[in-house]
């Protein structure tokens, strides 16, 4: 049973836990068990199903240039190679727990693999993080992985670079998105978007839309479905609700355990996004059959066909967002065409068992090179 050694920097990141119970339930398949580092304990890990004692708490990992990571590098390069003894192979989550790991992972001579969950505009984070070091490196969408070797300057020879789609479980999904509502939702229709809503999501994006939505489609709804960054941004977004005169129109659930039957009694289902790499909040929809309309960033053109699965939009264009909702909103076939079409990609092109057969060839491949 070979092990590997999982670095997460954000335990509060519920997609990234999701993704990892992808990998968790696959490993015995595959025959690898995995143990976990985290900069601290949070509730969510354990809804998982990842044991508590499998995880280590290494409290500087992540953010490794701020200062206060710095100072305590060594510290956490120590508890990292201690906890990591024995490990197959390290797997970095995200950019930001890769130094670290590299570091680690050549004390221990074990090989590293790191995921590039981002779609950074600029060249110098994919730098700082050491990126140019991996040797296997994972990326969610072609997309993602072309911008992370441009960053670079290209790949070192020998580097294997390969995009896992993430995939869903989609008969879980469905089960979960027939518990009771956890909140009112009221007639009318309803659009709304879903996950972490800070800049990179866009959701004043969708609050600028929603004036021209409401002058064609009275008595729509807007759910803003997830948490913010920080409070700063949460009154920022109100503020401009009150604005706009849209308090009786927009709604913040603010974040749901299970956001899965809320998505499912939205009429479409929005993501106007600066940047994403793989939204799994649109795979959660397409799930659930959900017409969706969102910005063409990102990964998201290789998640959805424009017209056929979806519809795609320019980034930051508000006006571009409201006709596209505004046409679906005026139409049902449309929307239960555009639906199913969604659904039936999923299960072809996004499945759980090709994401864990490419991650744990990834694994496999980096103890096979055997160089840290």
């Amino acid at each position: 049973m070979k092990r590997l050694f999982v670095a997460l920097a954000h335990p509060q990141h519920a997609g990234m836990l999701r993704a990892l119970r992808v990998i968790a339930d696959a490993a015995p398949t595959y025959g690898w068990e995995l143990r976990y580092a985290v900069p601290a304990w949070h509730d969510l890990i354990a809804s998982t199903g990842i044991p508590r004692d499998h995880v280590t708490i290494v409290p500087g990992l992540g953010a490794w240039r701020r200062l206060a990571a710095r100072i305590r590098l060594p510290a956490t390069l120590l508890s990292l190679t201690r906890a990591a003894r024995g490990a197959s192979a390290f797997y970095s989550t995200t950019l930001s727990t890769f130094p670290q790991c590299w570091y680690a992972g050549r004390a221990l001579r074990v090989p590293q693999v790191v995921h590039v969950y981002s779609s950074y505009g600029e060249a110098r984070p994919y730098r700082k993080h050491l990126l140019g070091q991996a040797r296997h490196v994972i990326a969610p969408s072609a997309d993602s992985l072309r911008l992370a070797e441009q960053a670079i300057g290209g790949w070192k020879p020998g580097v294997r670079a390969r995009v896992a789609y993430n995939g869903m479980d989609v008969a879980r999904i469905q089960r979960e998105a027939s518990a009771p509502l956890p909140v009112a939702l009221g007639a009318g229709p309803r659009i709304g978007m879903v996950g972490n809503l800070d800049w990179r999501k866009n959701p004043r994006c969708l609050i600028e839309a929603v004036p021209a939505i409401r002058r064609a489609v009275p008595g729509v709804t807007v759910f803003l479905v997830g948490a913010f960054p920080d409070a700063a941004a949460e009154a920022a977004t109100r503020a401009r609700v009150r604005e706009l005169g849209l308090d009786d129109t927009v709604r913040m659930t603010g974040f749901l355990a299970n956001p899965f039957p809320v998505v499912r009694e939205l009429d479409v289902l929005v993501h106007p996004a600066l940047r994403d790499p793989f939204p799994l909040a649109l795979l959660e929809g397409m799930a659930l059959a959900r017409p969706i309309v969102a910005s063409a960033v990102g990964g998201i053109p290789e998640m959805l066909v424009d017209g056929a699965s979806g519809r795609l939009v320019p980034p930051d264009d508000a006006g571009a967002l409201a006709t596209a909702v505004i046409e679906l909103l005026g139409d049902e076939g449309r929307r239960r065409r555009i639906g199913d079409a969604a659904l039936a990609r999923l299960t072809g092109t996004f499945s759980q068992d090709g994401f864990a057969n490419t991650m744990f060839t990834a694994f496999g491949d980096a103890v096979r090179d055997g160089r840290p």
